[in-house]
């Protein structure tokens, strides 16, 4: 980009030397009249010729003289454009030379620097406003623009303020160029987008912390006690996990009432921070559940130690609102690597041992062992059971509609895996999904389930009801092992579903990896033509940069916001911010675990798009849901309760139509 166009203007050292060439004809037209004549008709020809001269030169004087005129007022047009833009344009319009000191900038820019006007920025680097953190990287971008050549285009630049606040902008540079080409500086122009990245870590921080206590929450706890495994086995450590239960706190709930509970709450968490190292890792699962991760333990004597001292501290009354609470608590822990190898298990055995502690006497703390509890036996038989139902077509696929919150007509289902055990019935997939993925059996079944709800959807189509989209949860293993692409166009070639009606439904921990092989799978489900909703939003790393770069159509707000909108105001933010950025990034936004009115009039005033859940079906077994799609019937079910097992309390009446599908291929 160049510096200025190209004026067509005269210089005045060409009108100057016209001039002076006129004058002189003039002088040399008139001085015969003072000088004697020898030849009188030489004389009458050279005043001829001195007379056409000093015509043309008047002329070319002139036409001199109207064509500066006419570059001065298109040069003065153009600065007075340039003015009123950077007099006027919102956004920040800087030009620097070659030295990346300001030459000019925008009077929007003069505002956000605090100088009471642009003349006031000429001569000043990026040093003289910013801190040298902020300013050493833009002289460094634009010493490599002046370098190459080459513009940076759409950075997000955080920028550090002398007096240590923090503002970020989304900037273009570009190089600036004289009319030869000559870069001579460079150019750019910034938007300011604080006010987004504020709500982008506003969103991430409640996502990953207890909106109570502050403290992190099941997400954060697992990341970071992964972190600690790691460390431990680089260094052939242990990492302890203490699971933390207050006992009887449901009593001080309902004899002072919940705003006394929370404070409890809080004053605990307290307790545990100051007791414990900056290294240990604290939590709260939700409730008066805490968790405590130890990491690079020696051996189980300290781990007795920090029991022990947590055990003490709590023991001390609370002063809460005027009333001395008593309060104890009971500890389960497990160890890795004797007990289990990742988070996830570590929690469940430190889980165990805290019931088993509670079972025994209450105020103590109990370590894991194999035999400690029947869930632990049970874990074992499913896993065994889970390869026999995959030959004995054990699972089934229920389908839970999709709903518009304005209107109630449905407008898709979800496609749900069940397990019909032959013993225990319907079995929560919250404890057989996990295995499966354990045992690697996850990826067969993931597409079993696919080609099921797709056929489901092909026979709906062909029966005359009305055609609405099915959705397909697609797990990491699906994802990034399965050969997703390739699975997708067989199944959608084999069974004759048009790609439009599937939506395949992604977790948002499974796009944490934010890479080129994560895009390019995206990209090519989309080219297939079936459209990508992100599950659980809001509940993992939640980043505004890939809903910017995916290509999704959808986010589901997952249900444990909505389930605190009534109590929490945090969770009320938090979909409030979800929903205000789906709108803004072009996206539809569908709540899960939609069960109250009041949760739908909440939806309804905020124009989400789609709910499901309680308020207007469960999941059913296909030939229920048929027959709810058949009918076509609008509006919400009234829902004046909900259970607290919320599967069992969903599927206690379908155990009797748990029907084989038949056999799983493995």
């Amino acid at each position: 980009m160049k510096w200025q166009g190209h004026i067509p203007t005269v210089p005045n050292v060409v009108i100057a030397i016209c001039a002076t060439l006129a004058g002189i004809l003039i002088a040399l037209r008139f001085a015969p009249s003072t000088l004697a004549h020898e030849n009188r008709s030489y004389a009458s020809g050279a005043s001829s010729l001195s007379v056409v001269a000093i015509g043309v030169l008047a002329l070319i004087v002139v036409g001199l003289l109207f064509f500066k005129s006419l570059g001065d007022r298109r040069y003065q047009s153009e600065r007075e454009l340039l003015r009123a833009f950077l007099e006027n344009i919102p956004d920040n319009v800087y030009f620097k030379n070659r030295d990346s000191r300001f030459v000019c900038i925008g009077r929007a820019m003069a505002d956000y620097f605090g100088l009471a006007g642009p003349a006031q920025a000429v001569g000043k680097t990026d040093s003289d406003i910013f801190s040298s953190e902020h300013a050493d990287q833009a002289l460094a971008d634009e010493q490599e623009i002046i370098r190459t050549g080459q513009a940076k285009i759409g950075m997000e630049e955080k920028e550090t303020w002398p007096d240590g606040h923090e503002s970020w902008t989304l900037t273009t540079k570009v190089p600036m160029k004289d009319r030869h080409g000559k870069i001579i500086g460079t150019m750019g122009i910034s938007h300011n987008i604080t006010d987004r990245k504020q709500a982008e870590l506003r969103i991430r921080y409640m996502a990953l912390h207890d909106a109570l206590t502050g403290l992190p929450n099941r997400i954060l706890l697992e990341d970071r006690l992964a972190q600690a495994v790691a460390l431990a086995r680089r260094n052939q450590k242990s990492v302890a996990v203490l699971m933390l239960d207050l006992d009887r706190f449901k009593d001080v709930n309902d004899s002072f009432g919940h705003y006394v509970g929370d404070r409890l709450l809080e004053a605990v968490s307290k307790r545990l921070q100051a007791c414990l190292r900056d290294s240990d890792i604290i939590a709260r699962l939700g409730g008066d559940e805490f968790v405590i991760g130890v990491p690079m333990v020696a051996d189980n004597r300290d781990i007795e130690t920090i029991a022990q001292k947590v055990l003490s501290t709590l023991g001390e009354p609370f002063r809460i609102e005027g009333h001395e609470l008593q309060v104890s608590a009971s500890i389960g822990i497990s160890v890795y690597p004797a007990d289990g190898e990742n988070p996830v298990a570590l929690l469940q055995f430190a889980d165990a041992a805290m019931y088993e502690a509670k079972k025994k006497r209450r105020g103590i703390y109990c370590f894991f062992t194999p035999e400690l509890t029947e869930a632990t036996q049970r874990r074992h038989k499913l896993e065994n059971d889970l390869y026999r139902a995959c030959a004995r077509g054990e699972f089934v696929v229920h389908y839970q509609p999709l709903v518009l919150t304005n209107s109630g007509r449905i407008t898709g289902v979800e496609a749900l895996l069940r397990w019909c055990h032959p013993e225990e019935g319907l079995i929560s997939p919250n404890e057989f999904i996990p295995q499966l993925e354990e045992l690697g059996l996850i990826v067969e079944v993931g597409e079993w389930v696919l080609r099921t709800a797709c056929l489901q959807n092909v026979a709906w189509q062909k029966e005359g009801i009305p055609r609405v989209r099915v959705t397909v949860n697609v797990s990491a293993q699906q994802f990034y092992r399965g050969n997703i692409v390739r699975t997708v166009e067989r199944v959608l070639r084999e069974t004759g579903l048009e790609p439009e009606w599937l939506e395949l439904e992604l977790t948002e921990s499974l796009t944490l990896d934010y890479s080129e092989t994560t895009i390019k799978i995206m990209q090519d489900l989309k080219r297939i033509g079936v459209s990508l909703s992100l599950d659980d939003f809001g509940t993992g790393w939640s980043s505004l940069s890939y809903l910017r770069k995916f290509p999704l159509d959808r986010i589901k707000i997952d249900r444990s916001f909505m389930r605190d909108i009534p109590s929490e105001p945090a969770a009320e933010a938090v979909v409030r911010s979800i929903l205000s950025l789906g709108r803004n990034l072009g996206l539809d936004c569908i709540a899960e675990g939609v069960e109250t009115r009041q949760q739908l009039d909440y939806l309804q005033k905020q124009m989400c798009t789609e709910m499901q859940g309680f308020l207007y079906s469960p999941a059913l077994p296909a030939a229920e849901c048929g027959a709810l799609l058949r009918s076509g019937r609008p509006g919400f079910m009234s829902v004046p309760c909900v259970p607290e097992n919320r599967f069992c309390g969903e599927y206690a009446s379908l155990r009797n139509l748990c029907l084989p599908q038949g056999p799983i291929r493995i």
